[in-house]
């Protein structure tokens, strides 16, 4: 019969081989767990007859042991209730070019949306730009806003408020197809 000191001896070793065999599983076979983050603006456009653009900086996280791949995403306003396609994608805003001392935006490059893929335990990064397919009017009133992006694996949300006020809609009608950053509140 063994010993007191040889059943905790027992013990203690089970433990560690159950936390190893634990910490081996969450580093080296734990599917993607992708966090998702928006920027701090959102940049709003008035386009077309339909309603607005909307261009939201995002960027994933896959805190996984597997690679993943955003392949669409979604963004969801509530009032009203509409739901706008991923339609461009870029990697940036904007820029700016320099020559000879003088410094002049260029515009934004766009692409048709291509996939992101995000690496085991890696980051990505990109603007997603979302255009409606049906006619609507964005109200000056504090929207709930959720960004869902979606890969094989599953669906990743994002929630957030955009605070839209009667002066912004005003800018947006005065200077059509000019982008108008409006601060991204209470993310979560």
């Amino acid at each position: 019969m063994p010993s007191k000191v040889g059943w905790i001896a027992l013990a203690v070793s089970l433990l560690s081989f159950g936390l190893s065999g634990y910490v081996f599983y969450y580093t080296e076979y734990r599917g993607p767990d992708i966090h998702l983050a928006v920027g701090h603006d959102v940049l709003i456009t008035k386009t077309t007859a339909l309603g607005p653009r909307f261009a939201v900086t995002c960027s994933f996280t896959n805190e996984g042991a597997r690679q993943s791949v955003i392949t669409d995403a979604a963004l969801d306003l509530d009032s009203p209730k509409i739901t706008l396609p991923l339609s461009m994608v870029s990697n940036t805003f904007g820029d700016w070019e320099e020559n000879n001392g003088v410094f002049k935006s260029s515009p934004t490059k766009f692409s048709l949306p291509v996939p992101i893929p995000i690496k085991a335990h890696g980051e990505a990064a990109a603007v997603l730009w979302f255009v409606p397919l049906e006619k609507f009017d964005l109200k000056a009133i504090r929207h709930q806003i959720t960004i869902r992006a979606m890969s094989q694996e599953g669906t990743w949300e994002r929630h957030f408020v955009l605070n839209v006020s009667q002066t912004d809609l005003k800018n947006m009608d005065a200077t059509p197809y000019a982008d108008h950053p409006i601060r991204v509140e209470d993310q979560k």
